[in-house]
């Protein structure tokens, strides 16, 4: 009997502790770290594709653009699907978009930063 409360407070505590880190991950916003972000091998020009997103938000001033994106693959970024902040290469870029709009964009890693470097607004 003893061993059977001892093993149920353990699963507990574990269990405690588990979602307590859960918790906690999930306070401190997305956690990039373990996206790729290196090179992938091959043509950088057979592996780039453009992603489908829809644009949350510009920010023309600070040259950044908040996309819902689906999965992107490029020659040096790979996520899944997210909404989020991205620097954009050519301030240029952002002339024409708004919230709201559907594009089709690539993202490059630049110096350590995930950077929109093409950008077309879909009719």
């Amino acid at each position: 009997m003893k061993k059977s409360l001892l093993n149920l407070v353990a699963v507990f505590g574990f269990s405690f502790i588990a979602i307590t880190a859960y918790a906690e991950q999930g306070s401190r916003g997305i956690d990039m770290s373990g996206m790729k972000k290196d090179k992938i091998p091959g043509n950088p020009m057979n592996t780039m594709s453009l992603s489908d997103g829809v644009v949350n938000a510009v920010e023309k001033e600070n040259s950044h653009i908040t996309l819902k994106h689906g999965r992107i693959k490029s020659a040096t970024v790979e996520m899944g699907p997210m909404t989020m902040s991205f620097a954009v290469k050519d301030k240029g870029l952002l002339s024409d978009v708004k919230v709201g709009d559907k594009v089709k964009f690539t993202v490059e890693n630049i110096d350590g930063t995930a950077t929109v470097t093409v950008l077309s607004i879909q009719k």
